[in-house]
């Protein structure tokens, strides 16, 4: 499929199986060594559970931090044409174009490029430019008249709806390390946050890397909640309501949009855009058509 496609990097670099035809390699009574930096272990009497699939249907991601380095997640490609002994290698970092279709060559057979700096949502003004986040949205649609591949290959979708989540989180986390003068860190770095500190290590007052409130999940965002929650209770006393509200995997506006042969587990941005809506129309019942009758003060969350 991939050398039919018209993908323009099937001709800049070497695919997988390419490179792993032309490694020398060895063979064993009891493994199979390729190369180096790969190694399938096949011995008698290990531990068979370590080597078992998975049984969990979620896909988690774990990011590594090489020196603190918030750009460090990339990938690494050899380019045709070089010696097999001695190969052109290029990086490819997690926010450039081509990332996304070098790294999912199955989902993006075309090689279509991925976000990039210079997209704009209309006209050329900066306050109008796409952001990455807004990107992946759009593009986690279904639409008729489009191709379905993204959505149809399960596992492998997960993991770039992790991998999507996960890039846009640390571009978000790169740009407020770079702009910590626009956030204006130097009002946290300042006396009260290191007195509020328990183990006050005069060494990092003022120079560690401040997360405002406007960043969700930060240590900030989350005492905000807090305090915002025990205003309210202060004023107004103890809730009179405690509502739970569950997601069920069964729902209609779930089942119906799945593609052939998908299950629930397959589509986690299905599951997740329903259930918001759901909350919404929830929020909308409580509050404008006051189901329960008048209300003075309310608080929400999410659960995972």
């Amino acid at each position: 499929m991939l050398d039919q496609a018209p993908n323009p990097y099937i001709s800049l670099y070497l695919t997988a199986r390419e490179r792993l035809q032309a490694q020398p390699h060895t063979v064993g009574p009891s493994r199979v060594i390729l190369n180096p930096q790969m190694r399938l272990v096949l011995e008698h009497g290990a531990d068979r559970r370590r080597e078992n699939l998975p049984t969990s249907d979620e896909v988690a991601v774990i990011i590594p931090d090489e020196n603190g380095d918030p750009n460090y997640r990339d990938i690494v490609l050899a380019e045709r044409g070089e010696p097999a002994d001695r190969p052109r290698y290029h990086r490819v970092n997690a926010t450039h174009p081509a990332y996304m279709p070098l790294h999912y060559v199955l989902l993006f057979p075309r090689g279509d490029h991925g976000w990039h700096y210079q997209l704009r949502l209309r006209g050329d003004r900066q306050r109008d430019r796409l952001t990455l986040r807004q990107f992946f949205r759009f593009h986690l649609h279904v639409r008729s008249g489009h191709e379905l591949i993204p959505f149809a290959y399960c596992r492998l979708f997960q993991q770039y709806l992790v991998d999507a989540w996960a890039t846009c989180d640390q571009h978000q986390l790169d740009w407020l390390r770079t702009h910590q003068a626009n956030i204006r860190a130097d009002l946290y770095n300042g006396v009260a946050d290191a007195l509020a500190r328990a183990d006050v290590d005069l060494a990092s007052i003022g120079r560690r890397v401040v997360l405002p409130s406007s960043y969700l999940g930060g240590a900030r965002f989350i005492a905000q909640c807090y305090q915002d929650s025990m205003a309210i209770v202060r004023q107004f006393g103890r809730p009179s309501l405690f509502i739970t509200f569950t997601a069920n995997p069964k729902w209609d506006e779930i089942t119906r949009e799945l593609l052939p042969g998908q299950q629930v587990t397959d589509r986690p941005d299905l599951v997740a855009r329903v259930f918001y809506m759901k909350v919404n129309h929830l929020l909308y019942d409580l509050k404008r058509n006051q189901i329960f009758g008048r209300y003075k003060g309310s608080v929400w969350t999410i659960e995972y």
